[in-house]
């Protein structure tokens, strides 16, 4: 038997701080080696269209899989669905809506900013308005005290419609750049969630002290970010190194290719979480991370689902 889980009775059992607590969790056993990852990829389905595959497994505490599936196009992350396997026994557990797309990310992301920048960073950057980009900011709000938010993007009706909407939800500034470079200048913490095929702005104006995060395509980020950075941490080497779209400039693996840095100088997010590896040495230190697009980390969010599911008796059993 199978539990069977809708998008309404899930959504609401997970919230940002419970977000981060599982993805925390996961990390840790990314330490202990206690992870299987997998990296996503797609299923081209003709033109534009493709489905997005994404699986992994916690193999500690949990000892649950899952494999995560939906359209990368249209409503894609509102049509996200998973199945929770036993991976010990290999049985399935539940079938669920999973709406945590965005929140998985935002708590990933908010782990990094924990660990990576400056205690006193007040100020950040955002480029892509997308339907990560409030959650990103949320995510960052919730471990450092921002008072301030420039946004940029290539659509300026869309960034001042997201500012004006993000300031009311945050009760925060948060106002429309009119060029990329006003989103990196005097910035503690710079984000990045775009599709973009090329750099979205230039390495060159980094400061000291700078945090930068990229959660979109890899090829947003320039690889100069990387040159100058002192620290450099993945979500997971193994997704970063098998990543499914290499229609655009993957920098870290240019960067390797050419000799230029290797895998040893780069961190995974559990090393930090563990406290293997600071992540941070100094005030003027340069950070970058890159969230490297789930796997292992989903099995938390449907293990703490489906545990939850039992307790409060949602779903029904069906059998398969």
């Amino acid at each position: 038997m199978a539990l069977l889980l809708t998008r309404q009775e899930v959504e609401p059992l997970i919230d940002l701080a419970k977000a981060t607590e599982i993805t925390a969790a996961a990390f840790q056993q990314q330490a202990q080696g206690q992870v299987a990852a997998h990296a996503p990829y797609h299923i081209e389905l003709g033109g534009e269209k493709a489905l997005r595959v994404v699986s992994g497994a916690l193999l500690g505490n949990n000892n649950k899989a899952v494999l995560r599936a939906g359209p990368s196009y249209g409503l894609g992350g509102n049509r996200m669905y998973a199945l929770l396997f036993d991976a010990g026994r290999g049985d399935l557990l539940s079938i669920m809506g999973y709406p945590f797309g965005t929140l998985r990310t935002a708590a990933t992301v908010a782990l990094a900013v924990r660990h990576m920048a400056r205690k006193d960073a007040r100020r950040a950057g955002l480029f892509g308005v997308g339907r990560s980009a409030l959650g990103l900011i949320q995510g960052v709000r919730s471990v450092r005290s921002l008072v301030e938010v420039v946004v940029f993007s290539r659509d300026s009706q869309k960034r001042k419609d997201f500012s004006q909407s993000a300031s009311q939800a945050l009760q925060i500034e948060v106002r429309p750049a009119t060029r990329a470079e006003e989103a990196v200048q005097g910035m503690d913490i710079v984000l990045t969630a775009t599709n973009s095929l090329s750099p979205v702005f230039s390495g060159s104006r980094l400061e000291p002290g700078m945090h930068i995060s990229s959660m979109g395509k890899p090829s947003e980020l320039d690889l100069r970010i990387f040159q100058q950075a002192d620290r450099i941490v993945v979500g997971s080497k193994c997704h970063e190194q098998n990543y499914h779209d290499r229609s655009a400039p993957l920098p870290l693996l240019q960067l390797i290719d050419q000799g230029k840095l290797t895998w040893d100088q780069i961190h995974e997010l559990g090393d930090l979480v563990a406290g293997r590896v600071p992540g941070r040495a100094d005030l003027k230190e340069i950070t970058a991370f890159r969230e490297s697009q789930g796997g292992f980390g989903d099995v938390g969010f449907a293990a703490w689902v489906y545990e939850e599911a039992l307790r409060k008796g949602l779903g029904r059993e069906v059998a398969l």
